[in-house]
């Protein structure tokens, strides 16, 4: 091929980049988003919030930068199926699916460490630590629960054997029992009574056991058998109501007071019990029992008449198990006793209502002292629950509010964020609470946060006395209409107030995000996106995690450089119509240690920038969605609308989203609201729906502008393309085009093809061929020098028509007709559409600089500028000098390298070159304008064959997409890779950061004490639960209880002395840094304190080998009599081993 002298003379663009040294691709970041959740914990002391995954990780979160993993190993890649804090001791406790525990150590400087992998031989049903003691109890398959010592990481010689089977013994010697149940002996979960720690709870199949750990028997069993006739949760329509049955335990829950407690069944009822009474329970009822309707109770009446015309009476809809509940108490009352409680209850819906949570809200727990003093019980026999007591409970337990936490799909778990204290099972005051359910692809998992309790759930402030009370009748008129006006105030405000609770902002790593856009912009842009980033949103709480300080390790002195990289950001959608601003920029990594700790995640959610496209399609006027659902009854978490694409203008800073049903939405940033709202009107073209009137949540800096409509005969959109020069072109499947002019807005060009014809067989159809690519370019051509603002769009075909647009009279835009049309490669990729100045290499873009290029006055044309057209298909590439003139190259990609799916021109340093992305994990680098290869690149192993998303730095990120079915509407990301095709002295900086956990600590708060049933008052205030006269259990006896006599000496720990336990006001300066230099100094003497640790345990351990050789020859004459003892001893312990637990 013969090439003109103008060809052969165009610059060479790629110098700076024509060596395979100046290219190094490298991994700089994962960032993971936990669509596989199967377990959480968190700890209030500390403020951490710990995740457990399907692929046995887990993750740890804490304030701002702190964020570590941790991961279960031999193998690797278990199931975490538990997840607990040992909040008395700061350890992590994970059991995985092989039934195995994992101890880490959470005070270790760095990252935690992990101590201890313990297996027992069977499944672990159940786990439970207390923030009041240092063991934990792990419920085994055969009904046995272990204690398990976390400071010397071994078994406790103490155990409880399988209750449930000896209490079936005694209850069939009795006659109590049910002949012929099924076996019921299974743990389900265990309870720490929540102000006695020697009470233990086992939740069996059966019931419930109490256990008294020093006396090492049961002193309460709850088991609840149906009367035959009581109608339970299954009706008066049960085939086997005539027959006693017995309920199968599923949840349970303690009061705050530690007198009520709350079991769970398999027939979606909960059975209230008084601590005092096993022998009937207070209570049994459903979700939506009214009053205090007891199911446990016979209504002959109503069984009669069912029995007698069953037809004439609805059969009850099935419901869910109870599958969990939580009691929550707040510190709203003066009397001991307690306030207003909150029961959480995950299950116990009917198998036909939307999916939810659901909390009952119910009245204190104080009742009076009874009128007579009970008689005094023989020694060993419980007291009784007087009559009036019992009463005074029950009404206690009549609901007097629900609310349901509506979710998409099924809840599977929740957790509530306490605001300061572990006890009572870490249920107390909690102020947020997040919820787990399905999502919508199969077997992940949906992640939502909400205020807790509801506020519906609290006490509204008393309403405003009436002004005369206020204004005397002498009082000048003037004070009485101020009084009015603060009444009215106060009454307005009481009106604004939602009963809906706020949403708390989850941590990015909880979201389902659907997908994400890498952009680039300057340090203006930049710093007018993150402003004010943290200032209040209305109907949003944040989640209270802020434990921890985390920092960088910059042994390479690799900061430096980080500090001058260009400003990125992630532009992500959500599953739930939302769009969110990630920070991904270098210098949000700054840091050299313990003193210049990070101040911010990576990436940095910009929460002011959230665009919510859900309230937009509430409205059916608005016609933007194809739902029929009213906005009473709109939900956009059930919806199948779902955001397909998003675009980003980096100058303008206006962000279009374009949804799967063809609707295109316009959103500007800051728009300044008028001094009244404005009132919604029609827009000239009948494509274009008026927004402005529709206003964001106080505190969200993105409004609605306008929207395209779907239309059925256009179909869905095929391409957009947003220009900072303020134009929108948006293309659909029947191969129409709409250009939009954001001024007005107006419709610039509506072009929608002709009609096919039916007539020749041979004729190709070119003008209802949809567009594929659209690009924006400020740019010359051969046929017309000038610089125009053009439009080029490409066909599956490779048929390139540029539209011209013409700046007419003011503020008027028109699109020269007809356009120009061209070939360019065949099946258009993204990225594989740009013009480039032949000269300087810089993208002619249609940007402010390209706009005042059009608009100068006088635009002479300049025959001396050239243009480099780059047109790039799944075949090949080519470029094309001044867009319609002479080819200048052309490449073929070839079929070894894989199928090119993203095309992105980097440029660096005055120089760029092409970059071709494969499926196969290769970058094929070529110069321009001659398209020359370079270097073919092969990247770090990509999370997904999906196209990255690119920028002209050289910057890109891939996805790892959650598996789902072929075909699936959702696929959630599992996590994003960012990475680099420069990585030299690059990704030290992105590593995960050291961590200290511990830093910020509080103590932990003490144990609470019992509280009477009674009054204050009353005598039975010195009592303990149960009928006991003795004072509650200290953690330090519970540990030597359970440890016993011959508990080793704990190894010493290898954390460095701690700094503050006392978190510092973020606001005092002087306090941080005094904190950050103690957290310094710590760090820098860790290894020497713990030398000192191992000299002083030294020292103890020879003194002791000393007195012990003194005692063994006084030992020694006592030998032959001590065999003796322990024969007999053995013997009668044998004889005493079946009774001990109870007493027949």
């Amino acid at each position: 091929m013969f090439t003109s002298q103008t060809v052969r003379h165009l610059p060479d663009l790629s110098l700076d980049l024509s060596e395979q040294s100046d290219w190094e691709a490298g991994l700089l970041r994962t960032v993971q988003y936990h669509a596989d959740i199967t377990a959480v914990a968190t700890d209030p002391v500390s403020g951490l919030l710990a995740v457990g995954t399907a692929r046995g990780i887990i993750y740890i979160y804490g304030s701002p930068g702190v964020e570590c993993k941790v991961k279960i190993t031999e193998p690797a890649g278990l199931r975490v199926k538990s997840l607990q804090f040992a909040v008395s001791i700061f350890k992590l406790l994970c059991i995985d699916e092989h039934d195995r525990l994992f101890v880490w150590d959470c005070t270790c400087p760095g990252r935690p460490k992990l101590q201890k992998i313990s297996g027992f031989g069977q499944p672990v049903n159940a786990i439970l630590t207390s923030p009041s003691h240092t063991h934990a109890f792990i419920a085994l398959a055969d009904g046995e629960v272990k204690t398990y010592d976390l400071l010397c990481l071994r078994v406790s010689p103490y155990s409880i054997p399988n209750q449930w089977k000896m209490y079936e013994k005694k209850s069939l010697a009795s006659g109590l029992s049910i002949a012929g149940t099924l076996v019921c002996d299974t743990i389900i979960d265990m309870v720490i009574h929540p102000r006695d720690l020697n009470l233990l709870f086992v939740l069996y199949e059966g019931g419930v056991l109490v256990s008294d750990l020093k006396e090492q028997n049961i002193v309460r069993a709850f088991e609840l058998i149906l009367a035959p006739g009581a109608p339970g949760g299954s009706g008066f329509h049960s085939k086997d109501i005539l027959l006693p049955r017995r309920l199968q335990a599923t949840a349970l829950a303690i009061h705050p007071s530690g007198h009520l407690l709350a079991i769970g069944y398999a027939d979606g009822t909960i059975g209230f019990w008084a601590l005092d009474d096993e022998d009937k329970p207070l209570s049994l009822r459903t979700l939506d029992s009214a009053g205090d309707e007891d199911l446990s109770a016979v209504d002959t009446t109503k069984l009669e008449a069912v029995l007698s015309s069953p037809s004439h009476h609805p059969v009850e809809t099935p419901r869910e198990p109870i599958f969990k509940v939580a009691w929550s108490g707040f510190p709203n009352s003066s009397d001991p006793r307690g306030g207003d409680t909150v029961l959480t209850v995950l299950g116990g819906m009917t198998v036909d209502s939307p999916s939810g949570l659901t909390t009952l809200l119910f009245p204190p727990l104080q009742p009076p002292a009874p009128p007579n003093p009970t008689s005094p019980n023989a020694a060993g026999v419980a007291p009784t629950l007087h009559p009036e007591t019992r009463a005074a409970m029950r009404t206690s337990l009549i609901t007097k509010d629900v609310y349901i936490y509506a979710t998409a799909g099924p809840v599977q778990d929740f957790l509530l964020f306490p605001r300061s204290t572990p006890h009572f099972a870490g249920h107390y005051d909690p102020s947020a609470i997040l919820v787990v359910s399905d999502s919508d692809a199969p077997e992940a998992r949906a992640s939502e946060a909400f205020e807790f309790p509801p506020p519906a759930f609290v006490n509204p402030p008393e309403s405003p006395s009436t002004p005369g009370t206020h204004v005397g009748l002498t009082q000048a008129g003037a004070d009485a209409e101020e009084a009015l006006a603060d009444e009215l105030a106060l009454t307005l405000q009481s009106m604004s107030l939602s009963d809906e609770p706020r949403r708390a902002r989850l941590p990015l790593c909880l979201c389902s995000i659907l997908g994400e856009y890498l952009v680039k912009v300057d340090k203006h842009a930049y710093d007018t996106l993150v402003r004010d980033r943290l200032s209040p949103i209305d109907g949003e709480i944040p989640l209270p995690l802020n434990g921890g300080l985390a920092w960088s390790n910059d042994s390479a002195g690799s900061m430096k450089y980080i500090k001058h990289q260009p400003n990125k950001i992630l532009v992500t959608y959500l599953q739930d119509l939302s769009i969110r601003f990630l920070d991904v920029s270098p210098k949000l990594l700054v840091s050299t240690g313990p003193d210049s700790p990070l101040a911010s995640s990576f990436p940095s959610e910009i929460p002011r920038l959230t665009i919510e496209l859900a309230p937009l399609l509430i409205d059916p006027s608005l016609a933007l969605s194809h739902a029929s659902s009213t906005s009473a009854s709109y939900d956009p978490r059930l919806s199948k609308e779902r955001i397909e694409a998003v675009h980003f203008a980096p100058e303008s800073l206006e962000c279009v989203a374009v949804l799967r049903s063809g609707a295109v939405i316009l959103h500007r940033l800051d728009v300044p609201s008028g001094d009244g709202m404005v009132a919604q009107h029609s827009l000239p073209d009948e494509e274009l729906v008026y927004l402005s009137h529709l206003r964001p949540r106080r505190g969200l800096r993105y409004a609605p502008m306008f929207g395209v409509k779907p239309h059925t005969v256009r179909g869905l959109v095929t391409a957009c393309a947003l220009s900072d020069a303020g134009f929108l072109a948006v293309s659909y499947a029947s191969g129409s085009l709409l250009i939009v002019d954001l001024r007005g807005p107006r419709m610039t060009l509506r072009h929608d093809p002709a009609p096919r014809s039916t007539s020749g067989i041979l004729h190709k159809h070119t003008d209802a061929e949809p567009f594929l690519s659209l690009t924006w370019a400020c740019c010359g051509l051969s046929s017309d020098p000038a610089v125009h603002l053009r439009l080029f769009c490409s066909a599956a075909s490779g048929a390139t028509s540029i539209y011209t647009l013409m700046d007419g009279a003011p503020s008027t835009w028109t699109v020269a007709q007809p356009p120009v049309t061209v070939e360019a490669t065949a099946r258009p990729i993204p990225g594989g559409c740009a013009v480039f100045d032949a000269k300087t290499g810089m993208r002619c873009r249609a940007d402010r600089n390209g706009l005042a290029t059009v608009l100068q006055a006088g635009n002479a044309t300049d025959e001396d500028r050239k243009f480099i057209w780059v047109a790039a298909g799944s075949k090949g590439v080519r470029c094309v000098l001044n867009v319609t003139g002479e080819r200048i190259a052309k490449a073929e990609w070839g079929n070894k390298v894989g199928t090119v799916h993203r095309v992105e021109v980097i440029q660096k340093t005055d120089s760029c070159a092409l970059v071709a992305f494969t499926n196969l994990g290769n970058a094929l680098i070529y110069s321009l304008p001659h398209l020359e290869h370079i270097h073919t690149l092969h990247l770090p192993a990509l999370g997904s064959s999906d196209s990255p998303s690119t920028d002209e730095t050289g910057d890109f990120v891939t996805h790892n997409v959650f598996p789902v079915p072929v075909g699936s509407s959702t696929r959630p990301l599992l996590s994003t890779e960012l990475h680099t095709l420069f990585a030299q002295r690059r990704t030290e900086p992105y590593a995960l950061p050291l961590v200290d956990l511990a830093y910020g600590r509080r103590t932990v708060p003490p144990q609470p004490q019992p509280v009477s049933l009674g009054p204050p008052s009353m005598m039975s205030s010195v009592l303990g639960y149960i009928g006991s006269l003795s004072v509650a259990s200290a953690g330090e006896q519970i540990d030597t209880l359970l440890a016993g006599p011959d508990r080793p000496v704990p190894p010493p720990s290898k954390s460095a002395a701690r700094p503050s336990t006392e978190r510092p006001n973020p606001g005092d300066s002087s306090a941080n840094s005094a904190s950050q230099t103690a957290l310094a100094a710590a760090a820098a003497g860790m290894s020497s304190g713990v030398a000192d640790l191992y000299n002083r345990l030294g020292t103890a351990l020879t003194e002791r080998g000393e007195m012990l050789g003194d005692l063994q020859q006084s030992l020694d004459s006592l030998e032959q009599g001590s065999k003796t003892m322990v024969e007999k001893a053995k013997r009668l312990a044998a004889q005493q081993s079946a009774k001990s637990w109870f007493s027949f």
